[in-house]
């Protein structure tokens, strides 16, 4: 209603000035839309559940946002979960959770999409409902309440928090996300059930009402939904219109620059990596659309900085030329061009310093683990000389800083595989490197892994990697995670519905569990002893999981053997050279998209 708005835009012109960024709160940014409400307008709501300046770097949110503006019967505008200092003040004030755009309090839309990235943010998305006077359980909500749909990666095991949803969109939005506000327009006037009930007819959507939890398994209750939901899956990125413009934010945003995806999904078969399973197979952009797509984004922004997205941006058939044709412009522009994290073995000097021409930028490189025993078992196929090799070669063209991403706690794992990534920095540190940084972080056995049936090692595994490490600090800055927030974000991605009371209480004593300041190690082990976790720790046989029911196209008996292997040592070949029947491709009628073959 206008008058609630009103009394919304007033306690922001008194309140602003008493909270931290206050330009998080006021809206109006260069390229957000803004349309007529008409009496059959559809309201959306995207939702992220984090800090504005977080929720604006996210790729997804901007894809949806276009998508759902893209329909005329449609307006989205956007909503973050507030700093705490803005919540205080809300929540003196009486003041609902609001729109960027219009100002208009949550509650009154008929949709709210929330993404859900990562697991320490399901008290977040709590804290988001609350403020929003949106009843936290799926069955508690009332006929006049907005549905409430999730997705992204976390998504393929929401059961934690599923009941705080009433729809879960599985997969790529482009596929069916339109789909889903033209059935929601349609369907204004039925009761709220009957409304999931043609939701639940759409691919990709899981309604988890009609589902109950016997054992470990999540079994639907009724005929009319599938045993499995099936993800939503692009076939080729070129089909899909990529969104020309960007909302450029007030306040600068954790990736603040244009991003383009090159690419989605990744076949090289890292036995831990989530992303590389759950996003299946790789479909290219082709290196036209890329260039294109870029130029406009930067256009209509302002932007100095563009940012390659992809799992393994440097295994794009179509690199060279993506560089060859762009570079051009970006040197007339004087613009820089960002690749996140790369594969030491897809490396390419050449190519680098193409891209470096403009702005060098620091190297990061992911080996994952420290010894040849282990890269081997985790399918990270590339071996200690290619790593020294990549090294003096970026050092002899200048480079000064490098990053190295490792993980601990596989199974199996013995202290000499760990003070093998000591020896690797010392080693790196010969070649000349001035600054080297070594983030080392504790596995989190994700589902639809092949580590789901690993066990979840406790934070105390830390501490003898700590010891073991201790004597290398000298040849580098060493980041050893303690594995606090590792461990519980363990448990909540391998978790069940048993879990959605633990995570109630957990917000109401504090949530931004995300954030270091605000995470609470002791919060989190105190309400765990009121479930048994070792059911969420393993390890695990091939048994039933609760997330078996969302289906990420992977089957789980190649995952398995992906498990096994890992004992063995055997490595398993990048897909784009021969099928390794991980079955995505059979069962979803896809394939991999190379533009360059």
């Amino acid at each position: 209603m206008k008058q609630e708005s009103s009394r919304i835009i007033k306690f922001l012109s008194e309140n602003l000035n008493r909270v931290s960024k206050p330009a998080r709160y006021i809206g109006g940014e260069y390229n957000a839309v803004f349309k007529e409400v008409k009496s059959n307008t559809l309201r959306v709501a995207l939702a992220f559940p984090d800090v504005y300046e977080v929720g604006m770097s996210h790729y997804g949110l901007e894809i949806l946002y276009w998508l759902a503006n893209e329909l005329d019967f449609v307006y989205a505008e956007r909503t973050f979960l507030p700093w705490p200092d803005m919540i205080e003040k809300m929540e003196e004030h009486d003041v609902p959770l609001f729109t960027l755009e219009t100002k208009t309090p949550v509650y009154e839309m008929d949709v709210l999409g929330i993404s859900l990235e990562y697991e320490l943010s399901y008290t977040n998305v709590l804290k988001l409902l609350e403020l929003a006077r949106i009843p936290i359980r799926c069955y508690e909500r009332r006929e006049n309440d907005p549905i409430v749909v999730g997705g992204g990666p976390v998504a393929f095991n929401c059961e934690p928090i599923a009941e705080a949803f009433d729809a879960i969109y599985l997969g790529d939005g482009e596929v069916n996300f339109q789909n889903f506000l033209r059935v929601v327009q349609k369907t204004k006037g039925l009761n709220r059930e009957e409304r999931l009930k043609e939701l639940a007819k759409i691919n990709g959507v899981y309604i988890p009402m009609f589902y109950t939890q016997v054992g470990r398994k999540i079994v639907p209750k009724y005929d009319f939904v599938p045993q499995k939901v099936k993800r939503n899956i692009v076939k080729d990125l070129d089909s899909v219109r990529h969104f020309e413009k960007k909302i450029v934010p007030h306040v600068e945003s954790v990736h603040d620059r244009v991003v383009v995806e090159i690419s989605r999904g990744c076949t090289r078969g890292c036995r831990f990596c989530h992303a590389g399973y759950v996003y299946r197979p790789v479909r290219e952009r082709s290196a036209d659309k890329i260039v294109e797509i870029a130029k406009r984004l930067l256009e209509n922004t302002g932007y100095d900085e563009v940012s390659l997205l992809s799992l393994s941006a440097l295994d794009h058939s179509q690199i060279n030329e993506i560089v060859d044709k762009f570079l051009p412009y970006v040197k007339e522009k004087n613009i820089s061009i960002s690749i996140p994290s790369t594969r030491v073995d897809a490396f390419n000097i050449q190519l680098a310093e193409k891209i470096s021409t403009v702005r060098k930028t620091g190297l990061t490189f992911a080996p994952e683990a420290g010894s040849q025993k282990m890269r081997d078992a985790i399918n990270k196929q590339i071996s200690y000389d290619e790593i020294l090799k990549t090294a003096q070669e970026a050092k002899k063209a200048g480079w000064r800083r490098i990053k190295l991403y490792f993980m601990v706690g596989f199974p199996d794992e013995t202290e000499e595989d760990i003070r093998e990534i000591g020896e690797l920095v010392k080693a790196i540190k010969k070649i000349g490197f001035m600054d080297i940084t070594a983030s080392i972080n504790l596995l989190i056995p994700k589902p639809h892994t092949a580590f789901e049936f690993a066990k979840l090692q406790p934070p105390e595994y830390m501490d003898t990697v700590k010891k073991i490490l201790n004597p290398y600090k000298k040849f580098g800055k060493l980041d050893i995670n303690d594995g606090k927030k590792s461990f519980v974000e363990g448990i909540l991605s391998r978790g069940d519905r048993l879990l959605l009371p633990i995570i109630e209480k957990a917000y109401k004593i504090g949530y931004y569990d995300e954030w270091g300041e605000y995470f609470s190690y002791e919060k989190w082990s105190k309400l765990f002893e009121e479930v048994d976790i070792n059911r969420y720790t393993g390890p695990y046989g091939l048994e039933d999981f609760p997330w078996d029911h969302l289906d990420s196209g992977v089957d789980k008996n190649f995952l398995w053997n992906e498990y096994q292997k890992y004992f063995s040592g055997q490595t398993t070949i990048d897909c784009r050279e021969r099928c390794t029947a991980c079955r995505v491709c059979f069962d979803y009628k896809v394939t991999n998209v190379m533009k360059g073959r």
